[in-house]
């Protein structure tokens, strides 16, 4: 970046809550000491605790975990700090007052932004206060719009995600609005465009001629640790197959971009999720597998007869030429076998007559992008084996971004606040895509809450309920190991 561009006026709702101590300032303090953000920067912290700002200083030092402390100090002389209640509107006129005065020390109108690292619950009347305060227009004398980042759920359904648009629509424009989907920011998931669209060697295979199946998986081995009461109200289904495994499968499925813009690319993932097939109530009950691991009754903040699954699979279809007939299979879970993050793509069996009387028919291909714990691409080929005799055998070949690259990787952070700062939405979810991933959703979760499909159980440390396993069965297939050898070393 240029570091004469832009004064930047940050500002985070929300500053001493998990997300900014965890994600928001290890990527802004990573950017500051990489020279990656303009010189001219404030950061404006807002929250209800009370700090002073030296206090809060030695709050985001103590957090960040690092030795340097000269280095932190020249980045804590952009940290300023303000007791505000955002939802109670309570000193909210501080916010205002403190970009008013940056902007006179830089004698330049700054770009805003809004980090708005709140509870859900609160949102919308903190969006309400925003505006009655007059912080959706920026600098008044030069009527500058500011930018605001939105962290999920956008919503917990499509109607409620309709009233969260208009919310929004009341007080800030499209342009304006960047809500922010951290797997879209990691690596690997941006690769995805260079592996699809770059390598002409896959590309002419992408479709329903060749491809068996996609498995997309995200799993954790925690538990709900300390969002029990959010997690409860949400379960996994809206907490992760809404947003991230239906962005994940928009972006294995849909159809080259013209451009890589934000305007081309949400056309092509909004083209191919209105594709996908929407599931009747029976077909829900033969496609969808929801449990609740052992033990999750106890866990704090958890009502003591919730039916919230914390497990769910979806088999879904994107009905089109390129795609129809194929099945994807979308899990997630807590508290499962391992942490992992995959995309698998599995090529059909053919079975080519020159081993057709082998014992060991050839094992089908597949590939594997891995986005977490460790980003890597992987491709299962098959191979003859040393020996007198003929016989196939599956060999891998796969590299680990940090093992083939000198340059680190950024954390998913770190490039969305830039895209943010540069004003770039190309890895942000537009409101149309949004609002299709409801209209995919709600008939599932519908048939759920209808009791549809029973509440499985499964124990701590598998792969889930039995059930999932059965779904695969029935359908003549088998889950592929979503882990790369190679990215655990």
């Amino acid at each position: 970046m240029d570091l004469n561009s832009k004064p930047i006026a940050f500002v985070i709702f929300g500053a001493t809550g998990d997300l900014a101590k965890k994600r928001i300032f290890p990527a802004l303090f990573k950017l500051y000491t990489q020279n990656l953000l303009p010189t001219q920067i404030k950061v404006i912290c807002a929250a209800r605790t009370v700090y002073t700002s030296e206090s809060f200083q030695d709050y985001v030092y103590e957090n960040l975990k690092i030795e340097n402390r000269a280095a932190f100090d020249d980045f804590a002389k952009t940290i300023e700090y303000l007791p505000i209640d955002v939802a109670e509107d309570k000193n909210l006129k501080d916010v205002t007052a403190a970009i008013s005065k940056f902007e006179k020390e830089v004698d330049a109108c700054p770009q805003t932004i809004y980090y708005m690292s709140i509870a859900p619950d609160i949102f919308s009347s903190a969006i309400e206060n925003l505006g009655a305060e007059g912080l959706n227009i920026s600098c008044s004398v030069h009527n500058s719009k500011p930018r605001i980042i939105i962290e999920k759920p956008f919503g917990s359904s499509l109607e409620s995600a309709l009233t969260l648009k208009l919310l929004l629509e009341k007080y800030f424009d499209e342009e304006q609005i960047y809500r922010i989907d951290h797997y879209l920011g990691k690596e690997t998931v941006q690769n995805i465009f260079a592996f699809r669209f770059g390598n002409e060697i896959f590309e002419p295979t992408w479709s329903n001629e060749y491809i068996d199946h996609i498995q997309i998986i995200t799993s954790e081995s925690i538990g709900v640790e300390k969002r029990g009461e959010f997690y409860d109200r949400a379960g996994a289904l809206r907490d992760i197959t809404q947003n991230h495994l239906l962005q994940l499968l928009s972006i294995i499925t849909m159809e080259e971009p013209k451009g890589f813009n934000p305007k081309d690319i949400n056309e092509r993932k909004l083209a191919v999720l209105k594709d996908v097939k929407t599931l009747s109530p029976e077909e829900v009950a033969q496609s969808t597998v929801r449990g609740q691991y052992e033990g999750y009754l106890q866990e704090e903040k958890i009502n003591p007869k919730s039916q919230t699954e914390t497990y769910a699979l979806v088999k879904l279809e994107v009905d089109n030429p390129r795609w129809r007939g194929v099945p994807i299979y979308m899990r997630t879970g807590k508290k499962l076998m391992g942490k992992v993050t995959s995309i698998i793509v599995q090529f059909k069996d053919t079975r080519h007559k020159l081993f057709g009387d082998l014992d060991m028919k050839p094992t089908p291909n597949h590939i594997i992008l891995q986005i977490q714990p460790n980003e890597g691409i992987g491709i299962r080929l098959v191979a003859k084996k040393p020996g007198l005799e003929t016989t196939i055998e599956p060999v891998d070949m796969e590299f680990c971004y940090k093992n083939t690259f000198d340059e680190p990787q950024p954390e998913a952070y770190e490039r969305l606040i830039m895209d943010v700062v540069q004003g770039d939405q190309s890895l942000f979810i537009s409101q149309e895509v949004i609002e299709q991933c409801w209209r995919i959703i709600d008939p599932i979760k519908d048939a759920w809450s209808s009791n549809k499909v029973p509440l499985a159980t499964y124990k701590p440390g598998t792969w889930g309920p039995t059930e999932a396993d059965e779904l695969l069965k029935h359908d003549k297939r088998d889950w592929l190991t979503p882990f790369l050898t190679i990215c655990k070393i």
